[in-house]
């Protein structure tokens, strides 16, 4: 290791109780084996200087590793690893290796200490001079990014953007809830009768699109393509369901009289939109729910404009997905520059 790193003690080293505790932007780094090692995002503090980025931290007793592009701080019993040739990437060729070489440490009298770094090995590939060979590390992480990214693209499935109106200058109309979709009743599964599964058990909540346990158990109500809508507890959130949930009695699934992602989506956001009407005493139970209109874009024979709905979220989806991907682009540009600078 001391062949190629430079090891030393973190420059800053603060105590957690001695933090002033305002929140910020810098990463508070310490020997926690989550979030890269940062326990915290914190403001500047007064008296301790910040370690400079483009290096690897070691935790001792807890022997984690994890690669630092920014400036941070550092809990105690940090030790800082550099290298005037690491950068973001082959950074990342080193760590697995650093981390299992640090596995025949233990936390107590075997811990990493900085004389057991210097002293330990690790195997790299070399190039034709029998000097660590960065330029292969690095050009083979990038070829891994980039298979992850192009298999994630294949994954997501980003939809082409379509040219539609405005939502403001398309027509739109009442309908009942029932005019575009069949209501079912759910089917109670109470909690000494789950079992612990894959399946989402949707109940009445407002958070985690309405999914509330993951549960093997099977009813009848197991379906795909559906739509639930509260009718108990955070009444009147509406979600889409791809994939085959099961459905409690504190909500109602809707069957769509089409098969679509896309305008399922846009139909539940006009549900959601009648909440308001309804709490936890006015239920959305399955004969206001019959009575209850929501408004939709219109095509020129007054019907449901299925085609413009589908095509508003899609554009919605390629808004939002192509920024995702391009924030992620301009992150790894950004990281690239920054070790280039140093």
């Amino acid at each position: 290791m001391s062949d190629i790193f430079s090891i030393c003690a973190t420059a800053s080293g603060i105590d957690k109780n001695k933090l002033n505790y305002r929140s910020g932007n810098i990463p508070y780094v310490t020997r926690t084996d989550k979030n890269n090692g940062i326990q915290d995002f914190i403001c500047e503090q007064s008296n301790y200087n910040t370690d400079k980025g483009n290096c690897i931290t070691v935790g001792l007793d807890t022997q984690t590793a994890f690669y630092q592009s920014e400036a941070f701080y550092t809990g105690q019993n940090i030790q800082i690893l550099r290298n005037d040739k690491l950068n973001a990437y082959n950074a990342k060729f080193l760590l697995p290796l650093i981390k299992k070489m640090l596995s025949i440490f233990s936390w107590g009298g075997n811990g990493a200490t900085l004389t057991r770094l210097k002293r330990s090995k690790i195997l790299l590939p070399v190039n034709d001079e029998g000097e660590p060979d960065y330029e292969f590390m690095e050009q083979y992480i990038r070829e891994c990014e980039q298979q992850l990214i192009q298999q994630y693209l294949h994954y997501i499935n980003i939809p082409d953007k379509v040219s539609t109106k405005p939502l403001n200058d398309k027509q739109w109309k009442e309908f009942f809830i029932t005019d575009v979709l069949k209501i079912n009743s759910g089917r109670d599964i109470y909690e000494n009768e789950r079992i612990s599964g894959n399946i989402p058990y949707i109940g009445a909540s407002a958070n985690n699109n309405g999914i509330t346990h993951f549960i093997s158990n099977e009813n009848k109500t197991l379906e795909s393509n559906c739509i639930s809508v509260n009718r108990n507890g955070s009444v009147g959130y509406a979600f889409y369901h791809q994939y085959a949930a099961l459905y409690s009695n504190d909500c109602r699934k809707l069957r769509p009289l089409f098969n679509n992602r896309y305008i399922s989506l846009f139909i539940a956001n006009q549900i959601t939109a009648q909440r308001e009407k309804y709490n936890y005493g006015y239920k959305m139970g399955t004969g206001r729910l019959k009575k209850q209109k929501i408004l939709l874009p219109i095509d020129d024979n007054g019907e449901p404009d299925y085609e413009y709905m589908e095509a508003f979220i899609k554009n919605q989806f390629n808004k939002i997905l192509s920024s995702y991907i391009n924030q992620r682009r301009n992150d790894f540009d950004s990281i690239v520059e920054y070790n280039q600078s140093m």
